[in-house]
């Protein structure tokens, strides 16, 4: 099995980029991928993402590489932040999401906390393997939103869980079974509030190569005006 990927990330109309995004091969059997999306408004959004992603690799390019190490990555990265915090009045309140994956030939592991997202995208089908840690999905996986209210309801992008919070942070951990060519994204709201599952999967088949991808959904987002930082890593499985 061999992985391909691209990283793309930009700030958009915004004056400093809050997305942080890193890929790199853990060994000759292993890539690993992640993506973070600091909090806007906060204060040091973009300290707190740089932290989570750096942090979370260093963390893992010394042990092995596990759901369990994941876990205890992003909850490293939490702490550091935390640490940060305390180091200036204007950071007090940073955090961010912070999803990443782990591909190898055994299969995809990942991990995920806030509203950044992991997709997989397979022949004519896609499918998120992550669910948003936010006041809206809450309240529409209860069953007290349907979808069309979803989608206008005010507070559903209102973060219930991001590394940085006070209190111990919500860490998901999955798993997935990987075929040879499926397509795996990650993706900051800035993406994914733009571009949705349909057309990203539309995409998927038109893109041959990671770098096409990239540079299609690019220009998706750029031609309908973005109005946040927008990051995604592009992952081919062949």
């Amino acid at each position: 099995m061999r992985v391909t990927y691209s990283i793309f990330t930009a700030s958009g109309p915004r004056a400093v980029n809050e997305d942080s995004v890193d890929c790199w091969r853990a060994d000759a059997d292993t890539t690993v991928a992640c993506v973070a999306d600091g909090l806007g408004g906060m204060g040091g959004g973009d300290i707190a993402s740089k932290l989570a992603v750096t942090t979370f690799r260093a963390y893992l390019e010394k042990t092995e590489i596990n759901e369990s190490t994941m876990t205890a990555a992003a909850l490293a990265a939490h702490h550091e932040i935390r640490n940060e915090q305390n180091s200036t009045d204007k950071r007090n309140r940073m955090a961010t999401t912070l999803t990443a994956v782990a591909i190898s030939n055994s299969g995809l592991i990942g991990i995920h906390c806030g509203d950044t997202r992991a997709v997989i995208a397979r022949a004519s089908g896609i499918k998120r393997l992550t669910t948003d840690h936010s006041e809206g999905q809450r309240l529409f996986d209860a069953g007290k939103l349907t979808k069309d209210e979803l989608a206008t309801y005010q507070r559903k992008h209102i973060l219930e869980s991001a590394l940085g919070d006070k209190g111990d942070p919500r860490i998901d951990s999955f798993k997935f079974n990987i075929r040879q060519n499926d397509r795996l994204f990650l993706t900051s709201d800035g993406v994914h509030n733009i571009v949705l599952l349909r057309e990203l999967q539309k995409l998927a088949l038109m893109s041959p190569t990671p770098n096409a991808l990239v540079e299609n959904v690019h220009r998706e987002v750029e031609e309908r005006r973005p109005t946040d930082n927008f990051s995604i890593v592009a992952l081919y499985i062949d």
